[in-house]
This record gives C-alpha cells, sequence and structure tokens, in this order.
C-alpha cells in the first residue's frame, strides 16, 4: 500500500470531486488542501490503527471547518466520500494481487469507520454544547429588562424579547420591520443610522419610536451589526431602552433644582436689605457686600416698605461690612436717603470709617446733611435719643436734661 501512496491520493481527489452523486456538492478546495497536507497521517492510520494520530486530525479538520463556516453535515459527508476512495483503491490493489492490499483494505475500512465515529462524536459534542450556549442565551434575551431585536440584514425581524414587545405594546413587534417602529418624524434618521452601523458595525444615540397605541416616547438605542468570518452581515441587532423613566426622574430633578434656586433667591434678597427693628420707632439695615445696580432697588424697596408698616421715624443704615464704597455706593446711600424722607424718615449712616470718609470727600459726594456716625452704637443711640425726644415733645412733656 505504500508503494501506491500517489495513486491513492489521485483517487481521493477523483472521487471527492465528484459531487453529481451526491446533494452536498463538490469538496472545497480547502478541504483537498488539507487533505493532501494529511495523506500521510491517513495511510499511516490505516497501516497503524492504534495510532492516536487519526482523532487528532479529525478535530483539526472540525477547527477548519468551524473557520470556514462549513456545514458540519456536508464535511461528514466529504469525510466519506474521501473515505471510498481509499477503499476503492485498496479494493483495485487486492485485484491486482498486491501483497497485503486485502489487510490494508480492512485497515482502511476500520480507519474510515474509526475517522467517521471520531467525527460525528465531536460534531455532536459540539452541537450539544452550541445548544446549550443558545438555550442560556434564549434565556438571557428572555428575561432582559432591556428590549432587543434581531433582524436579517434587509431589517426584517425574526426575533423580539418580551420587553422589546412590551414597550412596542404589541406582540406582533415580532414580526414585520424594524422601521415600523419607528415615529414617522425620525425616519430620515434611519438612513444615517444605517450609514454609521454599516461604516462603524454599531450606531448609539436616542431615537423617537412610537406604540401599538399611538403614543410615542424616546429611547435608547444601540445598533449593531452581526457579520460572517468573511465580513458579511448577517443579522441586524437592536438593545433599546425606554427613556421615559430617566426622563421623568431628570423632569423631577430639574423642578426640584428650579425650586431651591427660588428658594435661595428669595433668601438671598431677604440677606441683601436686612431690616431689623431695634426700638420703637427705630430700624436698622446692616448692609454686607458689594452694593450693584441690582441691589440698591431691593435695598430702597424693603427700607421704605418697613417704614409704612412700623411707622419708623429713623433707619441707621450701617456699611461697616460693606467693603468698597465708591461713587456707585455713594449714589445709592444718597438715593436712599431721599426715598426715606419722602415717607418721613431719617437715614442714619453709620461704619463711616476713616478711609471711608476720605473716599466720600474726594468723591465729593453730598450727602444731604444726612448724619454719620464712625460706629453703628453711636448712631443707634443717636436714633434712640432723637425718637425719644420726638415722644416726650408730643407728650408736651419737658426734655430731659
Amino acid at each position: 500500500m505504500s508503494q501506491r501512496r500517489p495513486e491513492i491520493f489521485a483517487r481521493i481527489v477523483e472521487t471527492s470531486a465528484n459531487g453529481g452523486a451526491c446533494e452536498l456538492g463538490e469538496v472545497p478546495p480547502e478541504l483537498h488542501a488539507e487533505l493532501g497536507a494529511s495523506f500521510e497521517t491517513w495511510l499511516d492510520t490505516a497501516e497503524n490503527p492504534a495510532t492516536s494520530e487519526l482523532e487528532a486530525w479529525v478535530h483539526r479538520l472540525g477547527d477548519v471547518a468551524r473557520e470556514r463556516g462549513w456545514d458540519m453535515r456536508k464535511v461528514l459527508a466529504w469525510l466519506e466520500r474521501t473515505g471510498q476512495g481509499l477503499l476503492e483503491a485498496a479494493l483495485e490493489a487486492v485485484d491486482e494481487g498486491v501483497p497485503g492490499a486485502d489487510t490494508g483494505a480492512r485497515r482502511i475500512i476500520g480507519a474510515m469507520n474509526a475517522a467517521a465515529a471520531t467525527f460525528n462524536r465531536a460534531f455532536r459534542a459540539k452541537a450539544e454544547e452550541a445548544a446549550k450556549h443558545a438555550t442560556v442565551l434564549r434565556a438571557v434575551a428572555q428575561n432582559a429588562p432591556d428590549g432587543i431585536g434581531i433582524a436579517l440584514p434587509d431589517g426584517t425581524v425574526i426575533y423580539a424579547n418580551p420587553a422589546f414587545c412590551a414597550m412596542m405594546g404589541s406582540e406582533e413587534a415580532g414580526r414585520g420591520h424594524f422601521k415600523n417602529f419607528v415615529h414617522p418624524d425620525e425616519q430620515a434618521k434611519l438612513a444615517h443610522m444605517a450609514e454609521v452601523s454599516q461604516r462603524m458595525g454599531y450606531w448609539e444615540g436616542s431615537l423617537r419610536y412610537l406604540r401599538a397605541d399611538g403614543v410615542s416616547f424616546n429611547a435608547r438605542l444601540k445598533a449593531f451589526r452581526v457579520k460572517s468570518a468573511s465580513g458579511e452581515t448577517i443579522a441586524r441587532c437592536v438593545l433599546v431602552r425606554d427613556a421615559t423613566p430617566e426622563e421623568r426622574v431628570e423632569e423631577e430633578r430639574r423642578a426640584l433644582e428650579e425650586e431651591m434656586q427660588r428658594v435661595q433667591a428669595a433668601a438671598l434678597q431677604e440677606l441683601a436689605a436686612p431690616l431689623l427693628p431695634l426700638a420703637e420707632g427705630v430700624l436698622a439695615m446692616p448692609l454686607v457686600g458689594a452694593l450693584d445696580a441690582t441691589r440698591t432697588p431691593r435695598i430702597i424697596e424693603v427700607m421704605l416698605e418697613g417704614i409704612t408698616r412700623t411707622g419708623a421715624g429713623h433707619v441707621i443704615v450701617d456699611i461697616t461690612g460693606v467693603p468698597v464704597v465708591d461713587a456707585e455706593v455713594a449714589e445709592s446711600i444718597v438715593r436712599a436717603a431721599r426715598a426715606a424722607e419722602l415717607v418721613g424718615a431719617e437715614v442714619v449712616l453709620t461704619g463711616v470709617r476713616g478711609a471711608v470718609a476720605k473716599t466720600l470727600l474726594d468723591l465729593d459726594v453730598d450727602l444731604g446733611g444726612m448724619e454719620t456716625w464712625s460706629t453703628l452704637r453711636a448712631g443707634v443711640a443717636h436714633a434712640i435719643g432723637h425718637e425719644r425726644l420726638k415722644r416726650q415733645m408730643r407728650r408736651g412733656a419737658a426734655p430731659r436734661r
């Protein structure tokens, strides 16, 4: 048998290439190459059935088949056809009286049976493993909280998990076309999605869908293509998450944030112009921080409201906490004093430090006869004393000495 190896291989090629008698077609050239590369192993196996090379070769053939995406049933048929070529060559050798040919033929039959059985076991084991994986993957898809849709390359849906159907509001979501569930206003977006997905392999973003009851909703979408080993698209998949809960949370967060800002603004307004009753007829307004065009009207508004409500005759404006006194600040104080005079109250300015007094002189600010004091205590004493005097005069009592 060893002397006839070239002849035997030629017969194998001739037999395996004849696909007319088999609906599975001709043996691919890649399989011919694999058979040729391992031909020595085949014949060594035939002449020594105990060798372990046969099983290794069968597993290698299975790996090649999976890498190239061959149908395992076809591989088994091709393997059997190759064995037929080997057997015919051995039987011809027996007819020709070649020494040892009958033994070789029996070994070839044994080797072929062993190869077929080994390949069948490997194929069955892989099939069972694949079935288990498929069962797990299907269970994952069926129980996933997000929508999962799978379609053919043309977009025809072939699978939609329960979450996807519930999201679309119809059990019919498992059929039809992906575009049927997209809001009409978003249809133009689909072409862009397809172009990006084709070029990049995936697309991620937001898309507006339309439920079966006519209610639309926004969704977070991940679309990607599943490709074969040759790079051909064999399926299109989408992962869809209803954005409605997220939008509701975001809306509530935004409303809460706006309410907090409103409350803070109101609190800052109160702090910007605090008005404190010190004694009968005397109010104090301690100012802290910079005075600007926005704050001044509020100061005047609060001051006039307080004077009108309490009937105060004196308002002490303390500027100890104002870091910079310039022309704008001075003008604000003068405006507040004039406004107070119009409703019958006098403004007493306190916190006039040496630097502040110099600034007011340099700016040639006319305070209009406003009482000024360097400390709040002095200003309070002045205002309380004047108010007490006015009350005594109203009662007709003589002033105390």
